[in-house]
């Protein structure tokens, strides 16, 4: 049986952009610019419905990573990690249920807060270093991407 006793955890974390980050960070948002393209260019109708529901899902998985973050923070987890993890995760569920419009709308402000508010969760040590560099452009590409899908 373990015993109920505290343990010590030493973490150093890169300030570069690991290049696991780089392709599994940037492989599902490229789906988005991609996706617009694709409508833009006479796509067919299912397109817009199915990126919808990616960006959903993506913004799902996102609120479990801050969750998931939020259980190795020195003393707990932090309010802004739990009010992100909330707004992630219920945001994400209502993309699932409005109808596409407004989804989509909802889905260019889930992505343009986390372009804005990741960078900021690093520099408070309650994300990856690297989460500065990183989610800026990358968030800023799906938001870009999704603002386009809507506008198709």
């Amino acid at each position: 049986m373990t015993e109920n006793r505290p343990r010590r955890l030493t973490v150093t974390e890169p300030a570069r952009i690991p290049w696991d980050a780089v392709i599994l960070g940037w492989g599902p948002v490229l789906v988005f610019p991609a996706g617009a393209l694709w409508i833009w260019l006479g796509g067919p109708e299912w397109l817009a419905p199915a990126i919808r529901l990616w960006g959903a899902a993506v913004a799902l998985f996102l609120s479990g990573v801050r969750r998931g973050l939020s259980f190795r923070m020195p003393g707990g987890w932090t309010w802004a990690q739990m009010a992100m993890f909330a707004w992630l995760f219920w945001a994400g569920l209502a993309a699932l249920l409005l109808p596409l419009e407004l989804a989509l709308v909802l889905l260019v402000v889930i992505y343009a807060s986390l372009a804005l508010l990741d960078p900021l969760a690093a520099s408070r040590e309650e994300a990856p270093l690297w989460f500065r560099r990183l989610r800026p452009a990358q968030m800023g590409v799906a938001a870009v991407g999704l603002a386009a899908v809507w506008l198709g």
